[in-house]
């Protein structure tokens, strides 16, 4: 009996060229997918870690959300923010000028 490599091989010498460049084509995407599968599988966990936030927040108890004063902003609060930039470890922090 055949090697599954030597069948491949037959039938691709049966192909038209341009089918055999597909295949090709094909076979380059086999590999590509193969030294991208481990990104592939973190992004996967990403998201789910990504749901299960969203899920924490859609699930929280906001109903006593009513019950706090509004905020009473003060003439010129509104009108220019803050500079602020992002610190690795810390986060967004507050620019000093």
């Amino acid at each position: 009996m055949d090697s599954l490599k030597e069948k491949i091989l037959e039938k691709l010498e049966s192909l038209p060229e341009n089918a055999q460049q597909e295949v090709l084509d094909f076979v380059r995407f086999l590999e590509w997918r193969k030294e991208n599968r481990q990104e592939s599988q973190l992004s996967i966990v990403s998201e789910e870690l990504d749901e299960e936030s969203d899920a924490g927040w859609l699930e929280s108890d906001l109903s006593n959300l009513g019950s706090y004063e509004p905020y009473d902003w003060q003439p010129g609060e509104l009108d220019k923010g803050l500079p602020v930039k992002y610190v690795p470890g810390m986060g967004v922090v507050i620019v000093e000028e």
